[in-house]
C-alpha cells in the first residue's frame, strides 16, 4: 500500500441536513496526498490548456471554465427566460439531479470520453493508470473499515474529480432554441410551454437526455427533479422524466439563489438577511475585541459575501427589499466603535467614513 501514494482515501462521512439516521443525508469528505495532488494539479493544468486551445467544452457548461462562473450561469438563464417571457411565450424549466454523479462513473467509459476529447499518449496512459488499482476506506474519528477496491466513481478529494465529470457529461444534449446550462452535475433544461407542440418538444429533449443517461450509466433522481413553470398563461403541463412524473415547484434553490416561479426576489433577500445576521450576532458574541480593523476584516470574510453572492443576479429593486438590506449594515455599523452617535438618517455618510 505504501507504493500507492495518491490512489488510496480516508473518506470520511461529512453530516448535511436531515435526519442522521439516513445514509444520503451525509456527504463523503477524503482526505489523500498532498504530493498526489501536487501532481494532478500540474495534469490538470495540462489538459485545461489543450481543451481551451481546441474548444472541446460545450459553451452550456459553466462549472470550473475559465470566464465561466456561478454568475455565468445564472445570468444565460435569466436571460434565455425573460428573453421568451417578453415574447408573451410561457417558459417550462426542469432542474435536473443525477444520483450520486461523482460515485457511479464507470472508469472504462470515463476513459473512452476522455480520448474523444483528443487526450492521447502518455497523459491518456497517466489518468487510466491512476483510475486503476485506487482503494479508500471509511474512517470515523479513531476506527477505520477495511480498504475497498473502486471500480467506479471519480475519485474522492482529488484534484482531477471536477475536470474528469465535467468531460464526462460534456456531450449531454444541447437543443438550439431552448435553455441548457450546466454547471458540473447541475444541470436545467427548458423551452417555451404555450402550447401542446411546444410542451411536446420539450417532452422529447427530457427523453432524450434520459436516453443519454441510461447509455452511459448516469441515473437522475427522479424525486429531486423538479419543474418552475414561468409566465401568467403557463398552464403548468406536467413532464416525465424515465416515466416519472417530474415535481411541480414554486420555488428552487438554483446554484445558491433563490428562484421563485414570479422572478420576484424576496425570498432570495430574506434568505440573504438571515444568513448576514446570523453572521453578526456571531461576532457580537464570540469577539470582546472590537477595534475597526478586526471588525471590517470579519465583515468582508463572515457578512459580505452573503450579500454579494451573485447579487447581479438578484438585485432588489423594490425599495422595502433595498432598505431591509441596508438595515443588515447598519446593524454593522453601530458595532464599530464611534459609530454609535451618527443618526440613524445618516447611514450613507456611515458607510462612506468606514469603508
Amino acid at each position: 500500500m505504501s507504493q500507492m501514494i495518491g490512489k488510496i482515501a480516508v473518506v470520511t462521512p461529512l453530516f448535511k441536513k436531515g435526519s442522521r439516521q439516513t445514509m444520503e443525508n451525509y456527504r463523503l469528505i477524503s482526505r489523500t496526498s498532498v504530493v498526489g495532488k501536487i501532481l494532478e494539479s500540474i495534469v490538470k493544468d495540462e489538459i485545461s490548456k489543450f481543451l481551451e486551445v481546441q474548444g472541446q467544452i460545450k459553451i452550456s457548461q459553466h462549472g470550473f471554465s475559465k470566464g465561466r462562473s456561478c454568475l455565468a450561469n445564472l445570468l444565460e438563464f435569466i436571460k434565455e427566460v425573460t428573453s421568451m417571457l417578453d415574447q408573451g411565450n410561457p417558459v417550462d424549466v426542469i432542474y435536473l439531479d443525477f444520483q450520486k454523479a461523482f460515485d457511479i462513473v464507470p472508469h472504462g467509459r470515463l476513459l473512452s470520453k476522455v480520448r474523444a476529447h483528443g487526450v492521447r499518449g502518455e497523459l491518456l496512459a497517466w489518468n487510466e493508470d491512476w483510475l486503476s488499482d485506487r482503494w479508500q476506506r471509511v474512517g470515523i474519528k479513531d476506527s477505520c473499515l477495511e480498504w475497498q477496491s473502486l471500480t467506479s466513481g471519480v475519485p474522492q478529494g482529488s484534484v482531477l474529480r471536477l475536470q474528469l465529470f465535467t468531460l464526462y457529461i460534456n456531450d449531454l444534449n444541447e437543443r438550439p432554441g431552448g435553455i441548457l446550462v450546466k454547471f458540473a452535475d447541475d444541470t436545467k433544461l427548458g423551452g417555451q410551454a404555450g402550447s401542446t407542440e411546444e410542451v411536446g418538444r420539450l417532452q422529447k429533449d427530457l427523453e432524450s437526455l434520459g436516453e443519454w443517461s441510461r447509455k452511459w450509466l448516469m441515473k437522475f433522481n427522479v424525486n429531486k427533479c423538479e419543474v418552475l413553470h414561468f409566465g401568467k398563461k403557463n398552464t403548468g403541463m406536467d413532464c416525465f422524466l424515465n416515466g416519472e412524473k417530474g415535481r411541480k415547484a414554486e420555488v428552487q434553490r438554483d446554484l445558491g439563489v433563490l428562484v421563485q416561479d414570479s422572478l420576484k426576489v424576496n425570498l432570495q433577500v430574506e434568505s440573504v438577511i438571515k444568513k448576514a445576521n446570523v453572521m453578526l450576532s456571531f461576532i457580537s458574541r464570540g469577539l470582546e475585541y472590537k477595534s475597526s480593523d478586526v471588525l471590517l476584516r470579519l465583515h468582508k470574510a463572515l457578512v459580505r459575501l452573503h450579500l454579494e453572492y451573485c447579487v447581479q443576479f438578484w438585485a432588489p429593486h423594490l425599495r422595502k427589499d433595498i432598505l431591509a438590506l441596508e438595515r443588515v449594515q447598519q446593524r454593522f455599523t453601530w458595532m464599530i466603535p464611534g459609530m454609535c452617535s451618527y443618526p440613524q438618517g445618516t447611514m450613507k455618510t456611515r458607510l462612506l467614513k468606514i469603508f
